[in-house]
């Protein structure tokens, strides 16, 4: 008889009775029941916080600060309870402070919230010289429920934040007066500063085409300067040359009048002494020779001319004074020294010119400048309005995050599990599975005892006694994942891999199961409980398992659950592969370790002693 045949008579003895059907179904449904009803009611707390009751006691009194000269009340606790009216973050209850001590006491609140009279006042003293620490008062009753502190200590950052935000609110407040206003001022300066920009871009524009002009001014200065002087050094070789000779005129003027009213009479003289000559040869003599008197006349007609000549430079030499040389020699040196100014002065224009487009060039960077500093100032101007906290408590609460905690820590999860039953599910799953090889062999049978007595070998028969807790195994493991799946959204990493290796576990956990009962009988059972509680705390499935004692750290390696839960978390939220090809070894050691003693188990018991006569305790 084979093993499959001696499963198959253990499961046939349970039918026909309804009771004994039950029993099979109801062994099947062991881990659905333990750990499906456990994952779902644990699957995701946090996401209801805001269904946890909590008070919120307002006791605050307000103050009085003054701001520029006015006085103005602040009320720190108002800002407060505003905003957590906008985010729900519990279930709110505002009530009085002795409603709130009852209720926490009853077990109506988990937590009171409690803001005190003098909170505004400690916040208003912030902005003077000896400034107070305002206190909020946070009561918690451990009699209601340990965890639910813990619960609310989650959200604890998040309630500083608002915290923090209605006192910031409320000292900037204090500080500012009424932010509003404050709000539109910057707004206001902030569209001058952008005015002030773009009248700036406009003059840089002009600035530039005043320096461009100036270009061109200096370099035709600069031409007209050149020529000023090219003119100059002309005007300097011309006198050079001239004024000598002027001046020696000036210096011999009154001889050279006097030669010339010499060479005058002289001229006279000649003329006459021609005119007596012709009318000798010509007029009073008949004989002439007429060709010869014609060139006579001819040439005494040029010589008149010449003594006119010389008559009328005579004239004008003798109407010429040294006053009008010495002028002239002043006129010269006066020439010489205007050219001088006047190459001069162009070159101061052309220098003036340079030094104006200088200038410009100066004045369109400082435009820039100005625009860069004005488009800054713009946006500083923007920004700082921006930051002014908003008197809207809706606002307030959204913006609690940043005003409470201004640096944000980025975090990454390489394998997020998303939900807190999501993350105790492989602990949970692997709980289960154990306790059905526990509950399994309560009512079938290890071991079929007609194939004990007879000649078949004990492998068989062990692994026969097996088979039947194994197959109803592997159906609870098949619908205990389809109800976690299908019902509460288990959504594994690697669905085929966390049914497989759901499948070797159940096997495993039902051999050692087999094992136990088959060797100890009821004892069995007592040592499977104790083996439970080990590896429910061995196995690091809710704490690390570094924070636990050494006795546990020290059992974690050496129990099947550490493995079990260390590939489910790869299987169903990722992780490195290496963890589950580690877990099916270990298991798989563990699956045919325990069918072998189970093996040997069996063949011990086919040796027959008196003891073996007498039935031992059945559970």
């Amino acid at each position: 008889m084979s093993p499959f045949k001696l499963a198959a008579a253990e499961l046939r003895r349970f039918r026909g009775h309804p009771i004994r059907t039950l029993a099979l179904v109801a062994i099947m449904l062991i881990p659905l029941v333990y750990g499906g009803l456990y994952l779902w009611f644990a699957w995701n707390p946090y996401g209801k916080l805001d269904q946890m009751p909590v008070a919120v006691v307002n006791e605050d009194t307000g103050a009085s600060v003054d701001v520029n000269g006015e006085t103005q009340q602040i009320n720190g606790g108002d800002q407060l309870v505003d905003q957590l009216k906008e985010d729900r973050i519990f279930d709110w209850q505002f009530v009085s402070a002795n409603k709130a001590a009852q209720g926490l006491k009853d077990g109506d609140y988990y937590m009171v919230i409690t803001v005190p009279e003098d909170f505004s006042t400690h916040l208003a003293s912030l902005s003077g010289t000896d400034p107070e620490q305002a206190t909020v008062e946070f009561d918690l009753n451990d009699a209601n429920g340990y965890v639910a502190g813990i619960m609310a200590s989650t959200v604890e950052a998040e309630l500083r934040n608002q915290i923090n935000t209605a006192v910031y609110v409320t000292f900037a407040t204090t500080i500012f007066g009424d932010l509003a206003q404050l709000n539109q001022g910057l707004n206001d300066a902030a569209d001058g500063a952008a005015e002030l920009a773009d009248g700036a871009a406009t003059a840089q524009t002009g600035a530039g085409d005043l320096e461009s002009g100036l270009g061109d001014l200096t370099a035709g200065a600069q031409q007209v300067a050149d020529g000023a002087s090219q003119v100059s050094d002309g005007v300097d070789q011309a006198v050079d040359v001239a004024q000598p000779v002027v001046q020696t005129l000036a210096d011999n003027w009154t001889q050279i009048q006097t030669g010339a009213s010499s060479a005058a009479d002289l001229a006279d003289r000649a003329d006459t002494d021609l005119d007596t000559v012709y009318a000798t040869l010509c007029t009073d003599n008949p004989d002439a020779d007429a060709d010869a008197c014609t060139r006579l006349q001819t040439f005494i007609t040029d010589a008149d001319g010449a003594n006119t000549d010389i008559q009328n430079a005579n004239d004008q030499i003798q109407s010429t004074s040294t006053d009008t040389l010495d002028q002239a020699s002043e006129d010269l040196t006066t020439l010489q020294t205007g050219a001088a100014d006047v190459a001069d002065g162009a070159s101061q224009v052309a220098t003036a010119a340079a030094t104006a487009e200088s200038g410009a060039g100066d004045l369109a960077d400082g435009l820039t400048d100005l625009h860069d500093g004005a488009a800054t100032l713009a946006s500083k101007l923007a920004t700082a309005a921006e930051s002014v906290p908003s008197t809207n408590p809706a606002d307030d609460a959204d913006n609690a995050e940043a005003y409470g905690s201004p640096v944000a820590v980025s975090e990454q999860n390489l394998n997020p599990a998303e939900t807190y039953g999501r993350g105790l599910a492989p602990f949970f799953i692997a709980i289960a599975l154990w306790v059905f090889g526990l509950m399994a062999y309560l009512v079938l049978s290890t071991v079929n005892q007609r194939a004990l007595a007879g000649p078949l070998r004990s492998v068989p028969i062990a692994v026969g006694g097996w088979l039947p807790g194994a197959f109803l195994g592997v159906l609870s493991a098949i619908v205990l994942y389809l109800a976690v799946e299908l019902g509460l959204g288990l959504n594994p990493k690697d669905a085929l891999d966390t049914v497989g290796l759901s499948i070797l576990v159940i096997l495993t956990f039902t051999a050692m199961a087999h094992l136990f009962k088959l060797a100890f009988g009821t004892a069995g059972s007592l040592l499977l409980v104790v083996l439970l509680m080990l590896q429910l705390t061995s196995a690091g499935g809710l704490y690390p398992v570094e924070t636990t004692p050494r006795f546990f750290q020290a059992l974690h390696p050496l129990l099947p659950m550490s493995y079990v839960v260390d590939a489910l978390r790869v299987t169903i939220s990722g992780g490195e592969t290496s963890h589950v090809v580690k877990a099916l070894v270990i298991l798989a050691v563990y699956l045919v370790g325990a069918l072998a003693l189970s093996s040997l188990v069996v063949a011990a018991r086919r040796r027959w002693k008196p003891d073996s006569l007498n039935e031992p305790l059945q559970v």
